[in-house]
């Protein structure tokens, strides 16, 4: 015992006297050679993940919190953080402070420590660190294999469990408070055509799997879409099934609301990857001129337009498309809607920049289909037949459809409230050709529409009587009526009957043109009003433009 604490004073002798007479160089040189003979017999190397790095949130430090915690439910830890914010999906699991956890990667256990304490100085702050222990031997395998595996899952965790969100531009920036999107639509629920659903589908899936292919052609990782046709046939539906479908952040752009081509570049930079850029209506919301259509606008009219209206031009949206600030980023779709696309600018619709063009039209049979088996559970009923029919002829949106069918969940009143529905928007339309076995379903009214609706009468015109309007049809056989004459009093009564029901016949159709008459003098007369109404607007204009 005596002989180990004379060995401890020698050695704390001789730590003294180097400490004391030897230049500081050759200290530093002994402990680093003292550190590096010691280190031969450590087997395990240890590396440091500390929050902040020169003031950075260091990548690595995250994607260990994230990769840690996905595990931590599933092993045997003595205290675990649990906790639950709004802009994630699922609960989230961390390490306790001063608590280690193993994790096995290709059969090699990695020890893992988590470590919190707060800064010196005077702004005292929390600083947290992770700790990595293995065998020495493995160093390769884990710069080069684990740690880029770690960042991997940490990507694909961060994205499974954020929440979509919607940010819009307000006074040249995106909001700083972006609100959360609940949108139930997603491609299962979304009524539309299955040929064109399932195309559009695999173009995302495959762009969502085409990272590496991209940078190996020397490609921008980015893809746009262009969506278009008449209102109400379900484009932001589509948009909000496109978000939940990549669970991407929606990022809506009013472009006149944008000051300048600057500001627009700088609100592409601030969006953030793996996101949906959405421009609703470009063709309405600023004034581009489509430069094929052969309209040029006056000189003064553009004057006022570039101090008024021409804050964003046609050359900076091109280059906001696919300019070399589109290149900042990956993973970004464009999506553009508009409800006529020969309004648009053809440099706008080419490749690169719309990618694949999508043409939302009216409910069709397949989209009704779709509607009908999730609103009613229904696959095929009796009627659907004529709903087949009545389609084509009826510009009525997937929407309309759908409210129709909500009235009711019984599939036959549904089935027959839509069909009424759609022959009354036929009969509005001015389109006579309804079901004839459905045709009762209708109103009295209804009948009466189809009634007049369904009879053609030439028009009189160059001085022409309207005698020829008054007898329709083919004339009466001659040889008929003089039979009927000779046969005696009976076929007297029975010609007297025929002449009746011909009258009458005649009165009706009479009847009918004394009503289309009386309306067309209706329109008439509100046509004459108009025009007065217009002349003194523009008597007014004038008075203003004179002054001004």
């Amino acid at each position: 015992m005596n002989s180990v604490w004379a060995l401890l004073a020698s050695i704390a002798l001789i730590r003294t006297t180097l400490y004391n007479y030897l230049p500081e160089k050759l200290r530093l040189y002994i402990s680093a050679r003292f550190e590096e003979w010691t280190r031969r017999f450590n087997t395990d190397e240890t590396m440091v993940f500390k929050d902040y790095q020169s003031s950075k949130m260091n990548q690595l430090f995250q994607a260990a919190n994230l990769y840690l915690g996905e595990s931590l439910p599933t092993i045997s830890i003595p205290r675990v953080t649990v906790e639950k914010t709004e802009n994630v999906r699922n609960l989230t699991f961390s390490m306790e402070k001063n608590t280690e956890m193993i994790d096995v990667y290709e059969n090699i256990p990695m020890k893992w420590k988590y470590f919190s304490d707060y800064s010196q100085g005077m702004s005292k702050h929390e600083i947290s660190w992770y700790e990595l222990s293995f065998h020495k031997e493995y160093k390769s395998l884990v710069t080069n294999c684990y740690l880029p595996y770690i960042l991997e899952r940490a990507n694909k965790i961060k994205e499974r469990n954020r929440v979509v969100q919607l940010h819009t531009a307000a006074r040249d920036f995106w909001t700083p408070k972006p609100v959360i999107i609940q949108h139930p639509m997603t491609f299962e629920t979304l009524a539309m055509d299955g040929n064109l659903k399932k195309e559009l589908v695999e173009d995302l899936d495959r762009f969502m799997n085409s990272k590496e292919y991209y940078q190996q052609i020397g490609k921008v990782w980015k893809r746009g879409y262009l969506l278009y046709g008449p209102p109400g046939t379900g484009k932001s539906s589509l948009i909000a099934a496109m978000a939940n479908h990549l669970n991407f952040d929606i990022y809506n752009l009013n472009l006149s609301a944008v000051s300048s081509d600057f500001v627009l570049q700088n609100l592409l930079l601030s969006t953030a990857n793996r996101s949906i850029l959405v421009i609703e209506d470009i063709d309405c919301s600023i004034k581009l001129q489509n430069r094929e259509s052969g309209i040029e606008l006056p000189i003064k009219y553009q004057q006022q337009n570039k101090l008024m209206f021409l804050q964003v031009t046609l050359s900076g949206l091109l280059n906001f498309f696919d300019g070399i600030l589109s290149c900042c980023g990956e993973g970004k779709i464009l999506v553009a809607t508009t409800n006529y696309k020969d309004r648009i600018d053809r440099a706008l619709l080419r490749a690169g920049r719309m990618d694949m063009h999508i043409y939302l039209t009216y409910c069709t049979f397949s989209a009704f289909k779709q509607l009908a088996l999730r609103y009613l559970e229904i696959s095929d009923h009796s009627l659907f037949h004529h709903i087949e029919k009545l389609l084509p002829k009826v510009k009525v949106s997937p929407a309309e459809v759908a409210g129709e069918l909500m009235k009711t969940r019984d599939p036959k009143a549904s089935t027959e409230g839509l069909i009424k529905h759609l022959e009354e928007k036929l009969i509005a339309d001015g389109n006579s050709e309804v079901s004839p076995k459905h045709h009762s379903s209708l109103s009295q009214t209804s009948n009466c529409q189809v009634h007049k609706s369904s009879i053609s009468l030439p028009l009189a015109c160059d001085g022409a009587s309207m005698d020829n309007v008054k007898s329709p049809g083919p004339k009466p056989d001659v040889s008929v009526k003089s039979k009927l004459t000779a046969d005696g009093e009976g076929d007297n009564n029975f010609e007297k009957t025929d002449l009746v029901r011909d009258r009458s016949s005649r009165h009706n159709i009479l009847q009918v043109i004394e009503d289309m008459e009386k309306e067309l003098l209706s329109y008439k007369e509100a046509i004459i009003a108009l025009q007065k109404k217009s002349c003194g607007t523009l008597n007014k204009l004038a008075g203003i433009k004179a002054t001004i």
